[in-house]
């Protein structure tokens, strides 16, 4: 299950962390800035206004993205196993998706500011939305990756 999650999760990251530069480009003309934000966890406020790449924030920023991002991929793998749901690529995305609003809500209602993503304050409400959605699409992957690769085998 943790090999899986780890797979999942690696997918949600990756493709997470594409939107996140997209949005960044769009909304405040740095691809970097909503990565970097992630750092605040450890650099603090300075991590908000740091638009260019850097072992310091970008690096960091994606290593907590990645890290957080399997973390969630862990509930995803545990409701796709506990329903028996690796059948259908639909229902798949629909447990992923499940996955990222509860991210989401959590992320940004519940957790306190100095653990929040960081990228929300970067982002405007739709560029923020399409990164969850481009979240919860993509935690899918993993399994059906791994599917397909048990398949040829």
């Amino acid at each position: 299950m943790l090999r899986r999650a780890a797979i999942s999760g690696t997918c949600a990251s990756l493709v997470s962390t594409g939107m996140l530069a997209r949005g960044g480009t769009v909304d405040c003309g740095s691809a970097f800035a909503p990565v970097n934000a992630v750092s605040h966890w450890i650099w603090g406020e300075r991590a908000m206004h740091a638009n260019r790449p850097s072992v310091r924030h970008t690096m960091l920023g994606y290593v907590i993205h990645h890290a957080m991002s399997v973390f969630w991929a862990v509930f995803y793998e545990t409701a796709v196993a506990r329903h028996h749901a690796r059948g259908a690529a639909g229902t798949l995305a629909l447990g992923g998706l499940g996955v990222a609003a509860l991210a989401c809500l959590v992320d940004l209602t519940c957790t306190p500011h100095r653990l929040t993503p960081g990228f929300e304050r970067r982002l405007s409400p739709r560029m923020l939305t399409l990164v969850y959605l481009a979240f919860g699409l993509a935690l899918p992957l993993g399994s059906l990756l791994v599917r397909h690769t048990a398949r040829k085998g």
